[in-house]
């Protein structure tokens, strides 16, 4: 397991993390702007990933992430840690029709 996460304050790495201390200690988290991230994902084969909703969507930039790096996603359990302010809007929803169109 791994953890991939997208993070502008903190708050969804730590989210990340916390989750992987309390599932599987040993695994590490990555942020998408690491260049070793999408490395570590092809090499496992449970993911979780996390990033903040941001008006009620995922982030550009975790969006395009997903998109140029379509062929390490295959056959990946992932586990979605949306976070949010105040409203989720689809933010996760959005995520997995992203992964699945691509």
């Amino acid at each position: 397991m791994v953890g991939i996460y997208f993070s502008g304050t903190g708050n969804s790495r730590y989210c990340v993390e916390k989750f992987l201390e309390e599932y599987e200690p040993q695994a590490e988290a990555f942020s998408i702007e690491n260049e070793n991230a999408a490395l570590e994902i092809g090499h496992q084969d449970e993911i979780v990933l996390g990033y903040p909703v941001q008006f009620s969507s995922i982030p550009k930039i975790l969006k395009d992430y997903v998109i140029s790096n379509h062929e390490i996603w295959k056959g990946k359990k992932v586990f979605i840690i949306a976070t949010m302010g105040l409203f989720s809007g689809d933010g996760a929803g959005i995520m997995a029709s992203t992964a699945l169109r691509n």
